[in-house]
């Protein structure tokens, strides 16, 4: 995909009743005139509750951010059990721009819900985290098994943390 943005969230977006967002093994190449290129942009708030999902995992892209929220008056606000958002397994090839444009204080996570990020890269690089998420956010690092980001928790049996493989429950499937 060659855009300015990859996924452009115009105005205050609500994903709830365990619904399901995921930008995922997507090749992003930005647009070079534009300074806040983004493969997931928002300008708006988002909204995660009632266990809802949001996954952007194992997505390339080339001098762009993995998530724009450039605006300070925006939010991401998760609330309720089985609400998650996971951020991992993402490498940004060339960095002219952050891998996350957005502030922490945008991020607001109401417990039992929960952020997830971990084992981004900036091309061979793990990403440091330390002042880009708030508090809370769970943080795990290439090579460890997080099960919020290697499974669909709601749909999820167990979890083999040695293969990090997961098992469904009847009735659900994987995404592969």
């Amino acid at each position: 995909m060659r855009a300015v943005n990859g996924v452009y969230f115009f105005r205050d977006t609500t994903v709830s009743s365990a619904g399901l967002l995921r930008v995922a093994d997507c090749t992003f190449v930005e647009n070079a005139l534009i300074l806040q290129s983004a493969l997931v942009h928002f300008d708006g708030s988002v909204t995660l509750e009632g266990g809802a999902q949001w996954r952007v995992e194992g997505n390339n892209v080339n001098a762009a951010s993995v998530i724009g929220m450039p605006n300070s008056l925006h939010k991401i606000k998760l609330s309720g059990s089985g609400t998650t958002v996971v951020v991992a397994n993402n490498r940004q090839v060339e960095f002219r721009l952050t891998l996350f444009n957005c502030f922490p204080s945008s991020m607001v996570v109401t417990l039992p819900a929960r952020f997830v990020v971990g084992c981004n890269l900036q091309g061979d690089e793990e990403v440091s985290y330390v002042g880009v998420f708030p508090e809370g956010v769970v943080v795990f690092g290439c090579g460890t098994c997080n099960d919020d980001a290697a499974c669909y928790m709601p749909g999820t049996e167990s979890v083999d943390r040695g293969s990090c493989s997961c098992s469904c429950k009847d009735g659900w499937h994987g995404t592969s």
